[in-house]
């Protein structure tokens, strides 16, 4: 879903302004309201299948539910380490990732492999019966579960006794290393935690293609033999609960709050659209709509000092890593082990103006906008004012306030108000 989020924005402010938006019918007049709204969604349905086709002949991107696994890259040929500090001083590790990257070998000799069986449309099994002939033929030996339920891989790496496991693949997407980093984060105090790998398998896979530059299978299994290792930066996210309790959730790519986690919350109200429509048009809606939210916002810099906002709000986006999506840079300056997460504030919502935002995304250039304020943090909290009484500050969570979800990795989890804090290199990952 984040990886999504640029994409449909982008292209959704492009059709505003080549007449794309669904309009009013002079026929509708004494239609009854079920013909009504047949007819705006076919409306709906027309224009922005318009505007998808579009998009694909222009960027080649491929679009939810295609079949878009690679296997097999027999050209991409990783380079053996036997001196990590050498290869780090040669740069050679992803340019995400700071030096100096506390980076280590291991030598994998047993992995265990969880995977989402509706990933890669519908093709979860194949992947992981793939994976396990090529760590097989590289002396790995492979253990794969296959996943039930949404929350499974957190159940499962959780609770797995790691001792005679040197690391666990995750197939899917990012909602699958979502899941993955909170189980690993959540186990108990002192048990071994191993290595993750990030096995691509799913429609988002931004974090993939940052580390490995490409999310072929074969690809992805190279680098597990090849077990090089490098711990990443985690964000802990808090909810404060009605009961007094805290509900803590871990994030390793992105949040947003505002317009950004406002697209998807639509997104998911619209799926008699279809899938790969419906974010586009939920991108239409919001844009158009142009909300604020009047929020607190606290902030820690790199130094340590401490910032406090209050102000109308458009949208925050939080990134971990410099991609949201293929080709994108959201976060040029992110580094996934400097012990920083990356903010972009917007403050306005018009739709010119985020327009010309999400436009320059790709090459980075959009943090130079006088519409974006770009800042590195240890920590951040967002503390929303109340609708009904602009001056007092929200104590509990309104999940029913769709500006006030959040998006975690691309999953609706939680709402503001939220602190986020960064716990520096807390998991290791292969890359």
């Amino acid at each position: 879903m984040s990886s999504l989020f640029g994409d449909v924005v982008n292209h959704a402010v492009k059709g505003i302004f080549t007449g794309a938006v669904p309009h009013s019918n002079n026929c509708e007049h004494g239609m009854s309201d079920a013909d009504r709204t047949a007819l705006h969604k076919n409306s709906w349905r027309a224009s922005v299948s318009r505007m998808q086709e579009e998009f694909i002949s222009e960027t080649g991107n491929v679009q939810p539910g295609d079949d878009n696994i690679v296997w097999d890259e027999t050209s991409y040929d990783l380079e053996p380490i036997s001196d990590v500090q050498l290869y780090e001083k040669q740069c050679k590790l992803p340019p995400s990732i700071a030096t100096p990257s506390h980076a280590s070998l291991i030598v994998p000799k047993r992995a265990l492999i969880v995977y989402n069986p509706a990933s890669g449309s519908h093709q979860g099994e194949k992947i992981a019966q793939k994976c396990e002939q090529l760590l097989k033929a590289g002396g790995c030996e492979a253990i794969l579960i296959r996943l039930l339920k949404r929350g499974h891989a957190e159940e499962i790496i959780k609770d797995y006794d790691f001792t005679h496991i040197d690391v666990v693949g995750c197939i899917g997407g990012d909602g699958t290393f979502h899941e993955a980093i909170n189980g690993m984060m959540k186990r108990k105090e002192g048990s071994h935690k191993a290595p993750l790998a990030f096995i691509s398998g799913g429609t988002g896979n931004s974090f993939s293609l940052e580390l490995q530059g490409g999310t072929q299978i074969s690809r992805s299994v190279k680098h597990i033999l090849r077990g090089l290792t490098c711990p990443i930066d985690v964000g802990q996210v808090t909810f404060p609960k009605e009961d007094g309790s805290e509900e803590v959730i871990y994030s390793f790519n992105s949040m947003h709050w505002g317009l950004a986690s406002k697209v998807n919350v639509t997104a998911e109200k619209l799926r008699w659209i279809g899938k790969a429509f419906r974010y586009t048009t939920a991108a239409f809606l919001e844009l158009v709509r142009g909300d604020t939210t009047r929020a607190k916002i606290v902030l820690e810099t790199p130094e340590g000092h401490v910032e406090t906002y209050d102000e109308n709000f458009c949208l925050i986006i939080c990134n971990n890593i410099v991609s949201a999506a293929k080709g994108m840079k959201m976060a040029p300056f992110a580094k996934i082990n400097d012990g920083l997460f990356d903010l972009l504030i917007i403050r306005s919502s018009k739709t010119t103006d985020l327009m010309q935002v999400f436009r320059k995304v790709y090459d980075g250039t959009h943090i130079n906008s006088k519409e974006v304020e770009y800042r590195q943090v240890k920590s951040y909290s967002v503390i929303p004012f109340k609708k009904e009484d602009p001056h007092k500050l929200s104590t509990e969570q309104d999940p029913d306030i769709a500006e006030e979800i959040v998006d975690i990795d691309g999953e609706l989890k939680g709402a503001t108000p939220f602190f986020c804090k960064v716990l520096p290199r807390a998991v290791r990952v292969i890359v």
